[in-house]
Formats: structure tokens, sequence, C-alpha cells
């Protein structure tokens, strides 16, 4: 460009592990990996012509001495920089509870472009005794503690960030469960970034933007408000109706920021696209 800004086309997306929308997640989803599903993941993405993609809930299992490894496999598939940040490991059992190999669950980014640094951060958690959700909330969990909530009520999540063609890029999967916990993480995340001039944030956050446990992004840009209110304000997802999947930017602009549900149920959640310009051009 003319101007010395450079346009990027990012998108995020929460591929689910290549294992499909069954609802909930199934007792040893590994096994339910599918390579022809991620093959049809990696050509809509593809397709989307992106030049930088950030992925969550991307596994890598051993499985009977097969390695099932989504983000190698996609980067080998599209020809891409990949880099990988594992949220938990985890051991892969057989119906009888052996061990057959052992996985590992987190975040990814795609690039086109080289990528330069790169750090996975581990994000906090709220203190054991600390409650779930408030007593009396309506949320599930309300009045529990941390310490006594089921298991699975929680999981360990990282904040992958990356530099590449002159931004630093930035995605996690903050906690499904918690809003006090999601709080912490999205203070964490805004504070891992420092004072990188022009950042974006993309994710599952598991949260609207509004949501006041998100209220350390208010000075970001958000991609799909920037670009004027969606058809469908419902989450991009297959489960409860909010949208909490995200681009957010800071000192940049945000352009032709879409949900593509055209995926279809490729994963229980739908893409983002979005256009970024970074530089004088903002």
């Amino acid at each position: 460009m003319t101007d010395g800004s450079t346009t990027l086309r990012v998108a995020t997306w929460n591929i689910r592990a290549a294992i499909g929308p069954e609802k909930p997640f199934p007792d040893r989803w590994w096994r339910l990996i599918d390579g022809g599903r991620l093959h049809a993941i990696g050509e809509f993405i593809r397709a989307l012509d992106a030049d930088v993609v950030a992925l969550q809930e991307v596994a890598v299992v051993s499985r009977d001495g097969d390695l099932l490894d989504n983000a190698g496999d996609l980067g080998r598939q599209l020809g891409m920089d990949v880099r990988y940040g594992a949220s938990r490991s985890f051991e892969v059992t057989d119906a009888e509870g052996a061990v057959r190999g052992s996985g590992l669950f987190g975040n990814a980014v795609l690039s086109r472009f080289p990528i330069g640094s790169s750090r996975a951060i581990r994000l906090p958690m709220a203190p054991a005794d600390a409650y779930v959700e408030p007593p009396g909330s309506r949320r599930p969990a309300a009045g529990v503690r941390y310490a006594d909530a089921p298991a699975g009520t929680r999981e360990p999540r990282t904040l992958l960030v990356v530099e590449t063609a002159s931004l630093t890029v930035a995605t996690t999967h903050l906690s499904h469960r918690g809003a006090a916990e999601r709080k912490l993480q999205a203070e964490a995340t805004v504070a891992a970034l420092g004072e990188s001039a022009a950042a974006i944030v993309l994710g599952d956050l598991n949260a609207a933007i509004d949501a006041p446990e998100l209220g350390a992004f208010e000075d970001w840009v958000d991609g799909l408000a920037a670009c004027g209110p969606p058809r469908d304000r419902r989450r991009i997802s297959t489960d409860d109706g909010w949208r909490i999947d995200h681009v957010l930017g800071r000192e940049v602009s945000v352009q032709n920021c879409r949900v593509l549900r055209e995926s279809g149920d490729l994963s229980d959640h739908y893409p983002i696209v979005a256009e970024i310009r970074v530089g004088s051009g903002r």
C-alpha cells in the first residue's frame, strides 16, 4: 500500500480437535479425531486465503502408536508456519482404562509469513477456595468452591503469542466456568502483551465482549462491532446462543470482519475472518 500501512487477513476458529460438534465433549474423545474432518477444516481455511489463522482446542495425540497432530498436519497441508502452545496434557486410555498413549490440548497459530519469536504463557487460575460463581448467581456452579467442584469444571489455560508480519498475534481460550477466573485471565492476557504498538487477540474467550470479566479489553477494537452489527448476534457456536469468539485489536483498524456460518458442522464453533490494517494508514 502507498500510505505505508499493511493489511493482513486473519481468522480465528475453535476447531474442537477435529472430532465434530457432538455435545457434550464425549468420553475418550480422542478416539473420534477424524483425519478427513481435519483435512476438510484445512481446505476451508485454504479458501479463506488468510495470512494468519489462530486455532483453539487443538490436539496432539499419540494413540496406539499413531501420531494425530492437528496443528502440524494443517501446517503441512496449507504450507504455513506453525506454532503450538499446549495448555494441558492427558493420558490416552482404552475402554478398560489401560493407557495407550498421551496427548496435549491447546492453541495454535498458522502463518503464511515466517514467524519470529513466540512464547506460551500459563494463564492464572482462581484460588481453590474461590467460588466458581458467586452464591446466589443463576449461573451453573454458583456457590460452589473450585475445591469442591466436579472434575472438569476447569482446566489449565494458556496464551500463545507470536511475532509475524509487523504484528503481535495472540490466541487464547479462556475458562469455560467462572467469570472471576476469566477476569484474571483476560487481565493477564493484556498485561502479557505489554506496550506492543500493534497487537491482536484472536480466540474463544467464553464470554461476550461486554461481559464485565472482559473489561481489560475496554480500549481494544472489537472486530465485529467495528464492522457493524452482525446479522445474527448469537454466539458463534452451535450450543447456547452467545457470541464468545473474538477478533480484538490494539493500534490497528479492523475491516470486513464476519462470521462464517458456511463452515457448517466442521466444528461446534464457526470461524471469524477479518482484515487488519497495521501502520500509518490506520
